[in-house]
């Protein structure tokens, strides 16, 4: 019978071949994980699938961008040209309006105080002139009885200094007479001045229309100063607008008059309007360091859809060209991962210069091109190996 000591003997040789068979077990089942985490995250990096679009002829419509705002195609400020306060206001907002309707008042009463004045001055300054004229007639009258008498007496009688006198005293009265004419002209000319005030202190419109604001109420006081009042903004024919356009200086040698206008506005965002260019302005606009010009779009709105202020999102149509070679403008953004730094490199090389890449046995080659006009979506090819039909690559297709 076995003794003690080799019985645990054995044991301790079975316990160690079991622990080698469980960790070979074990390395080989790390193995075959890991080379399924290879296989999964490496072994297809290599395998790309690219998304594709052919190089065709296409008719290529090129647009200019420009927001802008709408503003009534005439617009009327109405102020006031005498100081007063503001008795009473005859129109509102919206309000439609017929040439020389009254619109509003002036508080009358120191305008009418001065017209009454000025007439009263008139009305004594007339007597004086008649006054004046009595005298001078007088006086005419006087200095030639004195003369005829001086002059029959061979100058013995009166004296040579009564005569002096009287001719003296004509030269006065005649001298008062003028005073007295000038003091009308001047009285009259202030009543006409002061009537014209009188006139002026109620507000008319001075043209068909309606109110786009009013900017008074009754008991304010305005003053005609340096610079006149404005109580009313008004427009002629809002079925009439038009749009001014702020154009980029990079884009403005392309917008020339007649051009047609596609816009949107915030109210209306689904619904597109339409307009044409009426007038290119040659003045330029600096904002903020950018430089931009003005262009007039004429627009009609007999639907009333539209409002003044309303601000616009435009799209000029600068040309449509025909059965031109175009690649798509994703093609131009393309760039593989293995390809960037070298496609970067060239671009600055070569800045009129444009790439897109083809698939050459599976790889990605790039091609150069000379681009043209882009309508957005599209950009002509105006110098290039490229060719109607063949394949650009324009993205990659994720696995």
């Amino acid at each position: 019978m076995p003794s003690t000591e080799a019985i645990q003997k054995t044991l301790s040789q079975g316990s160690k071949k079991s622990s080698k068979k469980y960790i070979w077990i074990a390395v080989f089942l790390l193995l075959l994980l890991g080379g399924g985490i290879y296989y999964k995250f490496y072994s297809k990096k290599d395998i790309v699938s690219y998304q594709s679009a052919l190089v065709e002829l296409k008719n290529l419509t090129t647009t200019v961008s420009a927001t802008g705002n709408l503003e009534p195609t005439n617009s009327v400020d109405v102020g006031i040209e005498v100081s007063g306060t503001i008795r009473e206001v005859l129109v509102d907002f919206n309000s439609r309006v017929k040439v020389g309707q009254i619109m509003a008042k002036l508080d009358t009463t120191r305008l009418g105080s001065s017209v009454a004045s000025s007439k009263a001055a008139l009305t004594r300054y007339k007597a004086n002139v008649a006054e004046a004229k009595a005298s001078l007639i007088y006086a005419q009258s006087e200095w030639e009885r004195v003369d005829k008498m001086y002059t029959s007496t061979g100058g013995n009688y009166p004296s040579k200094k009564e005569l002096d006198e009287a001719l003296s005293l004509m030269d006065r009265a005649k001298a008062l007479h003028d005073a007295a004419v000038a003091q009308i002209k001047q009285a009259s000319a202030e009543l006409a001045a002061n009537e014209d005030n009188l006139h002026k202190a109620i507000v008319v419109s001075p043209i068909n229309g309606i109110v786009l604001e009013r900017k008074v109420e009754p008991g304010q006081t305005v003053a005609a100063t340096m610079q006149t009042p404005i109580l009313f903004k008004m427009a002629e024919d809002l079925t009439k607008m038009r749009v001014i356009l702020s154009v980029d200086e990079a884009d403005i040698g392309e917008v020339q008059e007649g051009q047609k206008v596609q816009f949107t506005v915030d109210a209306y965002a689904d619904k597109k309007f339409s307009g044409t260019i009426t007038q290119v302005r040659l003045n330029s606009e600096i904002i903020n360091g950018v430089v931009t010009y003005d262009a007039v779009v004429e627009v009609d709105n007999s639907n009333l859809l539209l409002r003044p202020g309303m601000t616009v999102s435009a799209s000029i149509t600068t040309g449509v060209l025909q059965n031109v070679l175009c690649v798509p403008n994703a093609a131009l953004r393309f760039t593989p991962q293995d390809g960037k730094k070298q496609s970067e490199k060239k671009v600055k090389e070569s800045a009129q210069t444009s790439y897109v890449w083809i698939l050459q046995e599976n790889k990605p080659l790039k091609v150069a091109l000379k681009g043209g006009k882009s309508d957005g979506a599209f950009t002509v090819v105006s110098e290039s190996t490229l060719k109607v039909g063949d394949s650009v690559i324009i993205g990659i297709n994720k696995p």
